[in-house]
């Protein structure tokens, strides 16, 4: 079982988000191997990255929230690799959404973020999002509080993309989509991305 963790956060390896999916790696069912891409500084190609998607059985999206939202190098992302939407590299694929947050508004995204993977074309099994606070991870343990995520809850994630990941995949059908230009070349953390979309 080969998971890909995706970083999106703005501060990449020194960010809560990082510190997480170390957690995560711990927490994953065996036996499992995992790849980790850190957004921020992601060095490689498109290509390289696509072959990352194309090689792991589940997805870990993970970022920590901004503004009501993902991380920028999230949104990049998701920009960047439109191209490959219901392509192999997605479809059918389990994944899931790691958010954490101060105290609010992490639900939200990671509600917003499961409706952009399923139409991207992955399967989102039950329970494989996580969304952590500092303030739920400060009230652990404390009567009526059983109700809040905890980091254990990763592990409850990552067994249901495990299993979902096991299962064979059915022959999807898809509906027609816009085929948007692929990128060449080294990742574009910023600038114009040109993918052939029409002018108004």
């Amino acid at each position: 079982m080969r998971f890909l963790f995706l970083n999106g956060s703005v501060r990449g390896e020194r960010s809560n988000t990082a510190t997480l999916l170390q957690h995560a790696a711990k927490l994953l069912p065996a036996p499992s191997e995992f790849e980790q891409i850190t957004l921020t500084t992601f060095a490689g190609t498109v290509r390289e990255l696509a072959e990352s998607l194309l090689r792991a059985d589940a997805l870990l999206l993970a970022t920590g929230v901004y503004w009501g939202s993902w991380g920028s190098p999230l949104q990049r992302f998701l920009e960047v690799i439109t191209s490959y939407e219901l392509s192999p590299c997605f479809l059918g694929k389990p994944a899931g959404v790691l958010v954490n947050m101060d105290s609010v508004g992490g639900s939200d995204v990671a509600q917003r973020l499961q409706g952009t993977l399923n139409l991207l074309g992955c399967t989102l099994p039950p329970l494989s999002s996580v969304v952590l606070s500092r303030t739920g991870l400060a009230l652990a343990g404390q009567p009526g509080f059983e109700d809040v995520f905890q980091l254990n809850d990763l592990a409850v994630a990552l067994a249901n993309l495990a299993l979902c990941a096991q299962q064979p995949r059915p022959p999807w059908r898809t509906w027609d989509v816009e085929r948007v230009a692929e990128l060449n070349g080294a990742f574009p953390h910023s600038g114009v991305l040109d993918i052939g979309l029409a002018r108004l």
